[in-house]
């Protein structure tokens, strides 16, 4: 599906292509646009893959390991380095990232590193039955993992600053479709749905850092 600043990518359906650096590919998801000024990608790191990203970058670790100077991360941790770190990561037994890149100069580049093994944070209480682990907390790039319960339906409502979903595990629905694991989602400044389950679903969400023209 891609409607006026609507975005939804099936990630199983796109092929690994080279970046250039050794052992590493990606799967771009989109680039930047009057919407996102982030590149956003999936990219793999085979085993023992090193990564320098030039621009400033916010990691979800979807599978295996990713490592910066601030540790080790597994699946669902996640980390951000500004533009600039110069900073080499690195991957042992190899990873799948999805990526959030700022060009040098973009809002979004100099935001602080982060560093969140979120597995070791326990899910708190969210609105209704969900649960929820925050990630990143300022106001136009909030991100967190989101465990909706079987059967769970969510109020409707209305995104200020946008919405940004990977299904990580689990089917996410709304009014609009179906989004099994590995779907991408992008939903634009003001957009409206009423999402549920109906099975146990995991996913990754960031708000509030769509459209670049409102404040």
């Amino acid at each position: 599906m891609s409607t006026k600043d609507h975005l939804r990518r099936d990630t199983h359906d796109l092929g690994w292509t080279a970046t250039g650096s050794v052992g590493v590919e990606r799967k771009l998801l989109s680039p930047p646009d009057d919407q996102d000024a982030a590149c956003t990608s999936l990219l793999r790191l085979t085993p023992g893959a090193t990564w320098s990203p030039p621009d400033g970058v916010a990691v979800l670790v979807v599978r295996g390991d990713w490592s910066s100077a601030r540790g080790r991360l597994g699946p669902g941790g996640y980390g951000r380095l500004p533009a600039g770190s110069g900073e080499v990561t690195s991957s042992a037994a190899g990873c799948s990232l999805f990526v959030k890149a700022y060009a040098p100069g973009v809002p979004g580049a100099d935001l602080p590193a982060l560093h969140v093994p979120s597995a070791e944070q326990p899910w708190l209480p969210g609105h209704g039955g969900l649960r929820v682990k925050p990630l990143a907390a300022e106001e136009r790039h909030g991100a967190a993992l989101v465990l909706w319960p079987a059967g769970e339906r969510f109020v409707r409502h209305q995104h200020w600053g946008g919405e940004e979903i990977l299904v990580l595990s689990g089917t996410f629905r709304d009014e609009h479709g179906s989004y099994p694991t590995g779907t991408w989602l992008r939903s634009p400044h003001l957009s409206v749905h009423f999402p549920f389950v109906e099975e146990e679903t995991v996913i990754f969400v960031r708000t509030g850092h769509l459209a670049t023209d409102f404040d």
